[in-house]
């Protein structure tokens, strides 16, 4: 009992960033569809960076089936999840792990094109959640099965990549106009001088 304690342990951290990256990931794509349309570039940067981290979802998958064969199958909870079986740890989950709904839109639906500041701060979530994951799988595969590590440094050097890109988009979407005037004026009401306001809405956005 001991060695399996031990041995779960780890994965209970991993399972923990797969948790937020899959929330955020969920989050970032809601807010994405409901701004822009498939072809948009935004939409096809999300898709590649939730494609990047497959292999590292894979990997922590193994790991944790490896656990299973020495010491069988188990049910438990971790981070406030129940799974019935351990292969279940790693897998994207709607009613688990999303907190807004799925959405779709049919052709020809008018987008906005502008990004609510909820948004912005959610494809952020997504880049930083995504990171996170993958360095604790990274760790994890170093410490339990290290021949995978060199294919997983490939994939976040993709993911990195496909942040930078992100970046760039961001750098040239709109935030609604709406919440910059909302940010202004909660900056006025806080004693910072217009300007001021301006210019720390400029960093931010």
């Amino acid at each position: 009992m001991h060695q399996f304690i031990e041995d779960l342990a780890p994965l209970q951290h991993v399972h923990a960033t797969f948790a937020e990256w899959e929330r955020a990931r969920h989050r970032a794509d809601f807010f994405a569809t409901c701004a822009f349309p498939d072809s948009h570039p935004v939409r096809r940067i999300l898709a590649d960076m939730g494609h990047d981290l497959l292999e590292h979802r894979y990997a922590a998958d193994e790991v944790i089936r490896e656990v299973a064969r020495r010491h069988g199958d188990f049910r438990t909870w971790v981070n406030g999840f129940f799974f019935e079986h351990p292969k279940d740890w790693f897998q994207p989950r709607g009613d688990k792990y999303w907190d807004c709904p799925a959405i779709s839109f049919g052709r020809g639906v008018k987008r906005s094109h502008t990004l609510r500041l909820a948004g912005l701060g959610s494809l952020r979530a997504m880049e930083t959640g995504g990171k996170r994951f993958a360095e604790a799988v990274a760790h994890l595969v170093e410490q339990t099965r290290p021949k995978s590590k060199p294919n997983l440094v490939k994939k976040q050097k993709l993911f990195e990549k496909d942040c930078r890109r992100l970046d760039r988009q961001l750098g040239r979407t709109q935030v609604d106009r709406r919440d910059r005037l909302n940010v202004l004026l909660c900056l006025r009401r806080g004693g910072l001088p217009t300007t001021a306001g301006a210019l720390v809405l400029r960093f931010l956005v």
